[in-house]
């Protein structure tokens, strides 16, 4: 007969390998409860004949008209944080352009890029040609908000809807940190506080001349006195500080009705918005060249193009030099220009970016714009405003300062033009 300590050390095995079986049933159950659903497949391109009977998520409420301007009667929406699957419908087409495609998007998908988004063989022309047309176009550049506003007033700029019937504007303006009440002087990189009006101007004066005589701490005496002298040595001259007020009158008048939105500029809230809607400015013909390129994308693939870039002032370039390698420091940067955008391919599959490079390269082939395909997973389309070209003559003259945007001094050729690579001649 088997002894009492042999049988309880037997009940005891058979107890823990019934354990073991419990214990992996549970977590064969767990894990095929938590599997991922199936990747998507990419839409299959389509054509104006066969359009996809489900439409994008993006229009299946009515979208904002995308030739609509800040005079709009609509107010124009907000940005809002919202989950996957939210109601609203911007954030339901900003979730959608990260759709998974079921193969490899952005950088890692397999294209061919086009020799016209390629760099020259002489890389400096490329910002050459952007800096060209500027010249010969003469335009006036925004150095600050208050420059976007007017612009903006003129005519010179229009507004794009963040939610057009094509295209997004993905999380342009997100990074927007810029004060609108302050000019910017670009010779000594200096903000300069803008005022509502000339008695909102002197009762700011008087209040830092007050404080600087009485306040019992050091500290915040000579804190109030630079910031009088700072106001006095922009706003005592008489003609400046005529220009300063009207600068500031116009940015407080768009805030209190921006397309029947208003904007408490004191919240830095409100701040934030109003400088992001005032970064989604560019100029109608780069307008018409988006709009067409967003037509024909979303009518292949049924998917909103993503701009991530439009108009940006020098005081936001600057900024943006300093973390994004890509942002120029050249002296007529082509986003303050108006002219140019970006578009993200970061969330598309080689089919889509291959229809969306062959298109650009098309529109290059016919002088209408100057493009490249960034490594940070953005094109960027730079529009010529009467659909030509500068003379190569001009583009010439340009290329030392574009060397000098990145810190390059090279000796000077006998003949600059003769270096400079033909329209054709990308770098393979």
């Amino acid at each position: 007969m088997e002894s009492p300590p042999r049988r309880r050390l037997r009940t005891h095995h058979h107890i823990a390998i019934l354990l073991l079986i419990l214990i992996a049933v549970a977590y064969a159950l767990w894990a095929r409860g938590d599997r991922s659903a199936p990747p998507r497949p990419n839409p299959p391109a389509t054509t104006a004949a066969s359009q996809p009977t489900t439409a994008p998520a993006a229009a299946a409420t009515p979208a904002v008209s995308s030739t609509t301007t800040a005079s709009a009667a609509a107010p124009e929406p907000e940005p809002t944080t919202g989950e996957a699957g939210t109601s609203d419908p911007y954030e339901a087409a900003h979730e959608r352009v990260k759709e998974d495609r079921g193969q490899a998007m952005g950088l890692a998908a397999r294209v061919s890029v086009p020799p016209e988004l390629q760099h020259y063989s002489d890389r400096r022309r490329f910002l050459a040609v952007q800096m060209a047309d500027s010249r010969e176009e003469q335009y006036d550049l925004p150095q600050d908000d208050a420059d976007l506003v007017a612009m903006l007033q003129a005519g010179t700029l229009v507004e794009l809807p963040r939610l057009g019937d094509d295209y997004i504007l993905y999380d342009v303006g997100l990074d927007a940190a810029d004060d609108p009440m302050a000019a910017y002087d670009p010779a000594a990189h200096r903000d300069i506080p803008l005022f509502a009006s000339a008695d909102a101007l002197d009762a700011e004066i008087a209040a830092r001349t007050q404080l600087a005589r009485e306040s019992p701490s050091r500290r915040t005496r000579a804190a109030a006195e630079s910031r009088r002298q700072l106001l006095a040595s922009y706003y005592d001259d008489p003609a400046r500080r005529e220009e300063l007020l009207r600068k500031g009158a116009a940015v407080a008048g768009l805030a209190a009705n921006f397309g029947g939105r208003s904007y408490d500029l004191s919240q830095p809230a409100d701040r934030a918005r109003f400088d992001a809607r005032l970064l989604s400015l560019t100029r109608p013909a780069a307008r018409d060249v988006l709009l067409e390129l967003a037509r024909e994308y979303h009518r292949q693939f049924g998917r909103l193009l993503p701009v991530t870039s439009l108009v940006r002032t020098e005081r936001y370039q600057r900024r943006l030099s300093r973390v994004n390698a890509n942002a120029t420091h050249v002296e007529t940067p082509p986003h303050t220009t108006g002219c140019a955008f970006d578009v993200s391919y970061r969330y598309m599959a080689a089919d889509e970016q291959q229809f969306l490079m062959d298109r650009i390269a098309q529109l290059e082939d016919e002088g209408r714009v100057e493009a490249l395909r960034e490594r940070r997973n953005h094109i960027h389309v730079f529009v010529f405003q009467d659909g030509r070209r500068p003379p190569e003559e001009l583009i010439a003259q340009f290329l030392d300062d574009a060397d000098a945007s990145h810190g390059i001094v090279r000796a000077r050729p006998g003949n600059a033009l003769a270096r400079s690579a033909r329209r054709g001649a990308r770098a393979r």
